[in-house]
């Protein structure tokens, strides 16, 4: 049930829903053509390839990728499970799944690189699944935030409107 007071900022929502979802597609555009979904290429990447002349990524180039996702990627899933939070007042376990593992996701794409290039480089799989993890969590919470800000179908109320027969949302209790 979403909750009525979010009707009043369904279309800064919306905007946000519509940049954060070119931003994942724009992501995803350049992950595809830049590493690419297969392991061996992820490799190649991070180890570079002397069939390409592709050196090796260097501490200062990963550092200059994983510093700025570093701040951008956590404030974007701070505000977005909060917009959620807020507009479906979400039951605490199947949103602290599916939190945990948008921020796992996270976390790992950003840390993989170093990983595969510093550690061991049988963790280019795990690069790759840690993005399609994010991109797929990242796409649920966007339908949810679609769904809190879409207008009700023809014939239907929401709880808590003008003319819907819901009661309105609790209120906090004061001590």
């Amino acid at each position: 049930m979403v909750d009525p007071r979010v009707a009043r900022f369904s279309a800064p929502i919306a905007a946000f829903s519509a940049m954060v979802a070119l931003v994942m597609t724009t992501g995803a555009v350049l992950f595809a053509r830049k590493i690419g979904f297969d392991g061996g290429h992820v490799k190649a990447f991070y180890l570079g390839s002397e069939a390409t002349f592709a050196p090796p990524r260097s501490l200062a180039g990963l550092l200059e990728v994983a510093v700025p996702h570093l701040l951008a990627v956590p404030l974007l899933l701070f505000v977005t499970l909060h917009l959620v939070a807020f507009a479906f007042g979400a039951r605490r376990r199947p949103f602290a799944l599916l939190a945990g593992i948008t921020w796992g996701c996270a976390a790992v794409g950003i840390g993989a690189g170093f990983l595969i290039r510093f550690a061991w480089p049988g963790l280019a799989p795990l690069k790759v699944a840690a993005f399609v993890g994010l991109q797929a969590t990242m796409l649920a919470w966007l339908l949810l935030l679609a769904a809190a800000v879409l207008p009700p179908a023809r014939g239907e109320s929401r709880s808590g409107d003008l003319t819907g027969s819901g009661a309105a949302p609790p209120r906090a209790a004061r001590y």
